[in-house]
């Protein structure tokens, strides 16, 4: 019976999502978005990738906002609700906002979405590329973008040093969220289900796990990679639904998801102070920007950010659900996203036809939420923060309160919470001696949500040192393991390069250390060990200083250096050798070498 009223109330909504009033005009729109399928995190050793598959999800789901906000399509069941003064074939990127993680298949995974959202079209240019006259040459003939016309998006990709990371991912280096996570495997209720569940998984571990898993990791508190495994296995590997069923995949789902669950939705958890909901500190941090972006679009009339595009993994969506509750208990918000799942939010309003932006209160908001890329994966409107199926659409204000109730709104307060040790939230705090800087609320761009129009001298000084220490320290890593670049103790260098060579204190500019080896390639002498001369070429009080080192450690005087270049020859090794006769090599009526006296 619950079963039938739980589909009697999406049939409502879904019904509810088709049959919106032709008055409508949605001046922006906000999503959140899974990426798309790719290889497991642990299995063959290879960093995990988006698959075909993957990218064919992401390309549905920016058919699908297509056929939503840009071109009315006969073969989709998607209302069409066009975003207004968008561009609807040349993409310009001044109008959107698209942001991604730094991981490779959630990338590809925002470029698979543009190339649906925007696919290739000829004699089509956007205005803020140029329009016509830039495609256009001096004789009349128009020259378009290779491969049929592909279109070009603008995707931020924010790593984990850009104080913005924190709006696509707000758990990446939040402290006491990783602490947080640790101290869950104590809790009582963790336990349980660790206990229950482990010889479930110890059946499976010779069946599906053990090429990939040592046993000891085959448990609950590893629940989402095991899955993450398994599924991938089942869905690419034939053999692999000879070893388990599909009842037994459904029970790792169910296991991951009570596991990701309690990791980012679990709101009693508390981290610095309590009732801080630390483990949902993702969503708390795109409630934020989602507010911000709206607000962008206001300030600037609807002519910006008309539509908004974040590509990130699943901890955001699994810890706004618990935030803001939406849909009817019980629904598939207790579940994991599937692949390519969006979550979207659409500002708009009722009545005015005109192109005229409305007053603030006169804006709408709802909450949309596709849970696949399917043709059986509807576009749903839910009703959020509680609310019952009539009150799916909230008045803008009432929705910037309801989120600001469970939004982190500024960088500082993410730092403070977090007790985040990242570059951004050193700079902050150095500065909280000389005044607050307010960052933007949800990280917006704009100086109208700042309290101060800049960083000081003082955190600009930080953060500029910080940063070029880690730049500096990233180069010359990178010239130690791809140039062959070391350091050495100038001390140890001198001593193993000037030993003197096999004359000692009476050798001549000319003499020169040269050993051939089997092979026949040149090789130079650093010198004998037995003979340590204390003259040109030595290490003792009377060394000659003007006499240079080589970069194998082979000398050269001044004479050496200011020969023609035509009498040298390089080395194997970069090195040059002196070329010389080898009548020059005997000195007659030098005096011999002295032996040295003990």
């Amino acid at each position: 019976m619950a079963a039938l009223s739980m589909l009697v109330v999406l049939a409502v909504l879904a019904t509810h999502t088709s049959a919106q009033s032709s008055s409508e005009q949605v001046w922006s729109s906000t999503s959140w978005v899974l990426y798309g399928e790719r290889t497991p995190l642990a299995g063959d050793g290879n960093p995990p990738a988006l698959t075909p598959i993957g990218a064919d999800q992401l390309y549905s789901q920016g058919s699908m906002f297509r056929a939503r906000y840009l071109e009315k399509s006969l073969d989709s069941d998607i209302t069409y609700s066009p975003i207004v003064g968008i561009q609807r074939y040349a993409i310009d990127n001044t109008q959107l906002d698209i942001r991604s993680n730094t991981d490779s298949y959630t990338f590809d995974s925002a470029l698979a979405f543009m190339q649906g959202l925007y696919p290739p079209i000829t004699q089509a240019f956007s205005n803020s590329s140029g329009g016509m006259e830039a495609a256009t040459l001096a004789n009349g003939s128009i020259v378009n973008y290779p491969l049929g016309g592909y279109q070009y998006p603008n995707i931020r990709s924010t790593s984990s040093l850009d104080p913005d990371s924190i709006w696509v991912q707000g758990h990446v280096g939040c402290t006491k969220y990783i602490e947080s996570l640790v101290d869950s495997r104590s809790d009582d209720n963790v336990k349980s289900v660790y206990t229950n569940s482990l010889n479930f998984y110890r059946t499976l571990y010779n069946l599906m796990f053990h090429e990939a898993f040592p046993e000891s990791m085959v448990n609950f508190y590893n629940a989402y990679p095991l899955y993450d495994y398994a599924s991938y296995q089942y869905n690419h590997n034939n053999a692999s639904q000879d070893q388990i069923s599909s009842v037994d995949l459904d029970m790792l789902a169910e296991l991951a998801s009570l596991d990701q669950r309690d990791k980012n939705a679990n709101l009693s958890a508390s981290g610095l102070t309590e009732g801080d909901m630390i483990r949902a500190v993702s969503g708390r941090t795109m409630a934020a920007r989602v507010v911000a972006l709206f607000k962008e679009n206001i300030l600037s009339s609807g002519t910006a950010n008309k539509l908004n595009l974040v590509f990130t993994s699943l901890e955001p969506f699994v810890a706004f659900f618990a935030l803001a509750t939406p849909g009817p208990p019980g629904s598939n918000f207790n579940l994991l996203p599937d692949p390519g799942a969006a979550m979207i939010f659409e500002l708009f309003s009722i009545g005015n036809i005109d192109s005229s932006y409305p007053s603030t209160e006169d804006l709408w908001v709802r909450f949309l939420y596709r849970n696949g890329t399917g043709p059986d994966a509807p576009l749903i409107e839910y009703p959020l923060f509680g609310n019952g199926p009539s009150n799916s659409r909230i008045l803008f204000t009432d929705f910037v309160a309801s989120m600001e109730h469970i939004s982190v709104n500024t960088l500082a307060d993410w730092c403070q919470m977090c007790d985040s040790v990242s570059l951004f939230c050193l700079g902050l705090e150095a500065n909280s001696g000389e005044g607050t800087v307010t960052p933007p609320v949800g990280g917006s761009d704009s100086n109208a949500y700042y309290t101060t129009s800049a960083l000081s001298p003082a955190v600009a000084g930080v953060i500029g040192a910080a940063v070029t220490v880690a730049v500096c320290g990233l180069g010359v890593l990178a010239a130690m393991l791809l140039g062959g670049f070391r350091f050495h103790r100038a001390g140890s260098k001198q001593r193993n390069s000037t030993l003197g060579g096999f004359r000692g204190a009476e050798k001549m500019a000319s003499d020169t250390d040269i050993a051939y080896a089997n092979s026949g390639a040149r090789h130079e002498r650093a010198g004998s060990w037995e003979l340590r001369g204390e003259g040109k070429g030595g290490v003792g009080p009377n060394a000659d200083p003007a006499e240079a080192v080589g970069p194998l450690g082979a000398t050269m005087d001044a004479t050496d250096l200011a020969r023609p270049p035509r009498a040298l020859s390089p080395s194997r090794f970069g090195s040059t050798t002196r070329i010389v006769d080898d009548d020059a090599i005997s000195e007659i009526g030098q005096a011999p070498v002295k032996p040295r006296e003990f």
